[in-house]
């Protein structure tokens, strides 16, 4: 087989892959895009498709009963009980009625169900993929039931039964009728028109001491979030979906896990997991999840979820959300600070565990002062650039580009007009990074405020390289600092639209300064240059996006 025949092959089974992908998570339009360009390969994909939707033989099914296979426990729509239209008696899945399905995880969908022999509610996970679940599939499946089959803790979710039916695995435990918090929690929380920040901080400590517990086991969950937070009628808290963690312990140890491998769910994991840093994840890692939690119960906002996962992973690892009181002015200060203690990017600066956590929100609730302080200066700052790196990063550059003009006024004795003509330039910089920063905090569209920033600073910085005395050589490398930087905000476009605007910029600065025109040819050179570092930043941005999609369709 010659290379070209070998990279086809390579290539027709990467388009059954992407397509099985799509057939098990019952996608059609996916499946309906991927057949309309790929059209040579229908006979294969229709392969697939009968491959589907066989079904074990269901022979020991009553006639007065409907069981159900491995198909059908996949293919029911979230949160909505069995329609009966159809069979007269609830649909069964071994010793169970299937009542309805509750949502889906990682790699599991649970049910409501009732187990016929003891009479008794339940919750009933399967594998997402059914039949067609592979090794490792099945290996984290049985894991996360492991792990928690030996806890007993009073917020965590208990298993009652493993097993297998018709090909299809399982296992029940614990069910809570009260839904996940994701589901009735942030914005409950938070729009309430007197916000109980007692009971978010009981819920919270309720929650971090069942994480404590796993700790104690030697497990860190890697997923926290509100989803897989329960909360019954009562108001208890309990922690479920086991699916991604992690278990220390010689018997139970994961190995199949490979560093530089992202584990969790963008948005709601810590910096070491977002970075794929797994030989760094810890109890604090945990710990950084309840930060996220509590931060969302005190705002209705979660603080690192973004429009696409690359942005939210992008967001853990170097953002820096809004304040919370930004966001909801009563929330207390001391709340505020254990919150932001969670959320520190360094683990060393967290909570060193999720007791520890606990104990500072029982402070809180008793009204003793916590532990949690205030962060210093430098900390403050470094918090301040990661929360606003747009506009840190301009006014720094601003002030030391005005204190070294000013030390040359007071030196050399510049003219007076010449140099108010400059620190004008610089101030009105300064004033309208401040105003750009102000509407990208209060106006949704964001992207249009980043076309008219960067216009501004292209605007800018011609002008002030219009005005500066010669020579302005070294001062030209302003442009590709303006098109690199467009980049870190991820957008294509924006590099493009930088990258032209700089061009005719120049163009107009060699029109006004004739003698950056004494040789002709160093100034095409330029252009090119500027040209060539847009296409290769823009180019690696577009790569970096088709891998986000790309994740975004692989992800459960």
């Amino acid at each position: 087989m010659t290379g070209k025949q070998e990279d086809q092959s390579e290539l027709v089974i990467e388009v059954l892959n992407q397509y099985l992908d799509y057939l098990q998570n019952s996608d059609q339009e996916s499946c309906h895009g991927l057949r309309s360009v790929n059209p040579e390969l229908k006979n294969l994909m229709a392969c697939l498709d009968s491959l589907e939707r066989l079904a074990p033989d269901t022979e020991n099914a009553t006639q007065e009963t409907r069981s159900l296979g491995p198909d059908d426990v996949t293919q029911l729509v979230p949160g909505t009980p069995f329609k009966q239209s159809e069979a007269k008696q609830t649909p069964e899945f071994g010793n169970y009625e299937l009542l309805e399905e509750l949502g889906r995880g990682g790699m599991g969908v649970v049910y409501k169900a009732r187990q016929k022999d003891l009479n008794r509610i339940v919750a009933l996970k399967t594998i997402l993929s059914n039949q067609f679940a592979s090794e490792e599939e099945v290996r984290r499946f049985y894991l996360e039931a492991q792990a928690v089959g030996r806890l007993q803790h009073s917020n965590i979710v208990s298993i009652h039964e493993v097993g297998q039916y018709l090909g299809q695995h399982y296992f029940t435990m614990d069910y809570i009728s009260g839904g996940s918090l994701a589901n009735s929690g942030p914005q409950t929380f938070s729009e309430a028109p007197q916000v109980d920040f007692i009971q978010v901080a009981s819920l919270l400590q309720q929650v971090s001491k069942a994480v404590e517990y796993l700790h104690s086991k030697e497990i860190i969950h890697r997923d926290l979030k509100p989803s897989n937070i329960l909360i019954d009628e009562n108001g208890m808290a309990y922690v479920t979906d086991f699916g991604l963690a992690k278990v220390f312990d010689a018997v139970h140890q994961d190995a199949h896990t490979q560093s530089g491998t992202i584990v969790g769910t963008p948005g709601y994991m810590s910096p070491e997991q977002a970075a794929g840093q797994l030989d760094d994840i810890s109890v604090r890692s945990d710990v950084f999840c309840l930060g996220i939690i509590l931060y969302e119960l005190l705002t209705g906002v979660s603080p690192f979820k973004q429009n696409s996962p690359l942005e939210s992973l992008v967001s853990v690892i170097e953002g820096e959300p809004p304040l919370p009181h930004s966001l909801n002015p009563e929330i207390p200060h001391p709340l505020e600070l254990i919150c932001l203690k969670c959320l520190e990017k360094d683990p060393e600066l967290r909570y060193q565990s999720a007791l520890a956590l606990a104990e500072d929100l029982e402070r809180f609730i008793a009204g003793e002062p916590v532990l949690a302080q205030p962060a210093g200066f430098r900390h403050a700052f470094q918090r301040w650039f990661r929360r606003q790196p747009a506009l840190v990063s301009r006014l720094s550059a601003i002030v030391l580009s005005t204190g070294v003009i000013q030390t040359v006024y007071s030196t050399q004795g510049v003219d007076f007009n010449y140099h108010l003509k400059i620190m004008t330039l610089f101030s009105l910089w300064g004033i309208l990074a401040l105003f750009f920063q102000w509407c990208m905090d209060h106006f949704r569209n964001q992207e249009k405020v980043r076309y008219c920033w960067v216009a501004a600073d292209v605007s800018l910085l011609t002008g002030l390289l219009i005005l500066a005395d010669s020579p302005i050589g070294i001062l030209l490398i302003g442009y590709p600092m303006l098109i690199v930087s467009a980049g870190l905000f991820f957008y294509v476009r924006l590099v493009y639209f930088t990258t032209v605007l700089s061009l005719l910029a120049f163009a107009v600065l060699v029109l006004v300064r004739p003698e950056l025109t004494g040789l002709w040819q160093y100034p095409v050179i330029y252009g090119m240059v500027l040209a060539i570092l847009g296409m290769i930043t823009a180019f690696q941005i577009y790569r970096v996006r088709v891998l986000s999609r790309y994740y975004e369709l692989r992800r459960p």
